[in-house]
């Protein structure tokens, strides 16, 4: 491990013990702010040494006394921190809150010129406060950065790597962080696919992290195509070609920072919400040659947004897909994920867009993403749009993504994966230009448009419908023996798993302990139509039927409560939160998950919520839960008529359970984690195995009988 990764490591460590850090997304917050700053030092002394060099004076963006060297780590004659200068504890973090930031938060309000740095270090500000509530907190994380060196290009390349992986975290923390991070490997494979030159404009109207800007800058940024640029062609790129916009206040400060430390010095990116545009109003002026984006999806806009468009609808990938039809120059390309029910829905509105899209645009290309390309935060099928603003629509070409294994969170989208599509789409007579099968290794088909009816234009992979007519009883054996080999593999790693001597040794009677001895409070959610009707307020909903039998929350459907102030904030949901079905049916009374989204939910009177001592690891207590040994015990106390059964708390305090010390409570829940994945993914080879033989025996048949081999 680096030395500058074990100092981002060992920042996150201090940040989680401060009280204002919550998670992934609020370290990976106030890393941004405290890094940009420090950036943002060594970015002006390396301008001020250039400035002398060439006989001139640098005017420095920030004022002196509120530089780095003066308030976050002054140093004394021998370089070292200055202990009588430095602030620490409450004076460092009073100077931080009410000097500091409404400095730089007034940048804004004094500038006006948006591309100027004081202006965008003011937007990013905007929207930023230090949470970190220890000051002595705060000064353990600044005297960590403060030995980096962002003047060092090598250390700043590996940084930007570094903050990469933290955003990742962030995404996978979850709830709405997931909206941040879209896999790179997708990412790589769609700016390769559009090939942006210099002298093009590249828009993402949904920034998030920017991984769609980062990832083009870095395509064309290459050591290669560098040494080739010219001054102003090198000016171009920095300051008119990464335009976007972001409607979050925490995807805009992550965006910017991302942008800045893989060297984009000016991005033109501004926060602000941009489905308000009207898309009527657009020029040609206005609009971009390429168009990058992982717009959200599943949301809706109130009436007043929707008026915004020429088809109203609600939903936003309806509305986000004619913002960016609205974008595109003439002869510009865009590449845009979408969900699956996009392509196939054939209600008023989609019908209208697409037709709309069809006859304006060229959509020439859609590749159909696994299940699990979003996981943990989202398992919506999704695909990838390609259109260029060249003519109409006259032919598809698609492309079906096929991992050897099925995605999780531990297992991943790889580049490899996608690989193959970006080798074709930039070779287009190697593609398959029919609707069938032209080898066993095919994974593309083509249609023309007077074969889809009723604008449905999901991918319905021809080649999977036909595998038992074109597969030989020989083949399938060998695919069999092929899938013993991995479930071989797989079962052993389990096998080493479950063998390790830390994991056997998990129960000891000095862990035992009751259910209530865990739980720190607990209460029932909110009654349904207890609420008062006339705030007009509503909520999410989390229902019993939202927690699935093993141990997670499902949302595949997902009602609203009308709540009163008082009572979102006695019942609003919150990461850790463990959830208990205490009524159901027989079968899903009892089951648990916990809660682990960043965003405002209440929950049922069914479910109990429990909240336990700061020694206890609630997805430990989870997994514990889905153990047999506790169902069975569950079993024991449920009671009821068969139609509605309940779990009494009286009855379930005295649960007894195994509860070693947090940190193997950690330690464990990282183990549990990738044994399941593993077992998920034996389950997968298992089913495959079972397919293959079922298309033996029809195969063995078809051969018998019509001679195919």
């Amino acid at each position: 491990m680096s030395d500058i990764q074990n100092k981002i490591d060992r920042i996150t460590d201090i940040l989680r013990r401060d009280d204002g850090i919550s998670g992934a997304m609020h370290y990976t917050e106030q890393i941004s702010w405290i890094l940009f700053l420090k950036f943002l030092n060594d970015f002006e002394e390396n301008k001020a040494d250039e400035s002398i060099l060439e006989g001139k004076e640098y005017e420095y963006v920030i004022r002196k006394d509120l530089r780095w060297a003066a308030w976050a780590c002054p140093k004394d004659d021998n370089g070292r921190l200055d202990v009588k200068r430095a602030l620490t504890g409450n004076d460092l973090v009073e100077f931080v809150n009410n000097t500091f930031f409404p400095y730089l938060k007034g940048f804004k309000n004094n500038i006006s010129d948006p591309q100027s740095i004081k202006y965008k270090i003011g937007a990013i500000f905007e929207y930023l406060d230090n949470r970190i509530t220890s000051g002595h907190t705060l000064r353990e994380v600044l005297d960590i950065i403060d030995a980096l060196d962002f003047q060092s290009s090598d250390e700043l390349f590996e940084l930007s790597q570094i903050y990469e992986s933290l955003l990742k975290g962030m995404g996978s923390d979850g709830g709405n962080s997931g909206e941040f991070y879209t896999p790179r490997a997708i990412i790589k494979a769609m700016v390769e696919a559009v090939d942006p030159k210099v002298g093009e404009t590249i828009y993402d109207g949904a920034v998030g992290s920017a991984g769609f800007l980062v990832e083009a800058f870095e395509y064309m940024t290459t050591d290669e195509k560098k040494a080739k640029y010219s001054a102003s062609e090198w000016e171009k790129i920095q300051t008119k070609t990464f335009y976007g916009q972001e409607k979050t206040s925490l995807g805009y400060v992550m965006g910017m920072m991302n942008m800045i430390l893989h060297g984009i010095e000016s991005p033109n990116v501004y926060k602000g919400n941009t489905l308000t545009q009207n898309i009527r109003d657009y020029q040609e002026k206005d609009r971009h040659n390429i168009i990058l984006a992982n717009p959200p999806f599943g949301g809706k806009e109130k009436k007043q947004i929707q008026q915004n468009f020429p088809v109203e609808t609600n939903a936003t990938e309806l509305l986000f897909l004619q913002h960016f039809m609205k974008m595109l120059k003439v002869e510009g390309r865009a590449s845009i994920i979408i969900p699956e029910g996009v392509l196939f829905q054939s209600n008023s509105a989609f019908r209208r867009v697409k037709e709309n899209l069809f006859e304006g645009y060229n959509v020439h290309t859609i590749v159909s993403l696994p299940s699990g390309v979003f996981l943990p935060y989202s398992g919506v099928k999704t695909n990838i749009l390609f259109f260029d603003r060249k003519g109409s629509t006259s032919k598809i070409w698609y492309y079906d993504v096929t991992p050897p294994y099925k995605l999780t969170k531990n297992s991943p989208i790889l580049y490899s994966h996608i690989e193959q599509f970006v080798e074709l789409f930039k070779n287009p007579r190697k593609r398959n230009n029919t609707p069938f099968k032209i080898d066993e290794n095919c994974n593309d088909w083509t249609l023309s448009i007077d074969e889809i009816e009723d604008f449905d234009i999901s991918a319905k992979n021809p080649h999977k419908v036909f595998e038992v007519d074109h597969i030989a009883p020989e083949k399938l054996i060998s695919y069999i023996t092929e899938n013993d080999k991995e479930i071989k593999k797989l079962a052993l790693e389990l096998e080493n798993g479950i063998l390790d001597n830390e994991f056997i040794s998990l129960y000891n009677k000095e862990y035992e302990v009751t259910f209530d001895d865990l739980v720190l409070s607990r209460d029932l959610g909110i009654v349904k139509s207890a609420s008062d009707q006339s705030e007009n307020n509503d909520y999410k909903y989390l229902k019993m039927n939202n927690i699935g039998s093993d141990g997670f929350l499902i949302f595949n459907k997902i009602t609203k409560v009308n709540a009163a102030t008082k009572e979102v904030e006695r019942y609003k949901l919150e990461k850790g939160d463990f959830l208990f079905n205490t009524r159901n049916s027989y079968e899903l009374v009892g089951k648990t998950a916990v809660f682990d989204l960043d965003e405002l939910m209440l929950f049922n009177n069914n479910i109990m919520r429990v909240r336990f001592k700061k020694d206890v690891n609630p997805r430990f207590i989870n997994y514990q839960f889905q153990s047999s040994i506790i169902q069975n015990s569950l079993n024991k106390i449920k009671s009821g008529t068969t139609s509605v059964v309940a779990i009494y708390y009286k009855s379930l305090k005295n649960l007894k359970l195994i509860c070693p010390p947090k940190s193997e409570q950690d330690k464990l829940v990282e183990r549990f984690d990738y044994l399941v994945s593993r077992s998920d993914s034996l389950n997968e080879l298992l089913e495959k195995k079972a397919k293959n033989i079922q298309f033996l025996r029809a195969s063995l048949l078809d051969q018998s009988f019509n001679g195919k081999s």
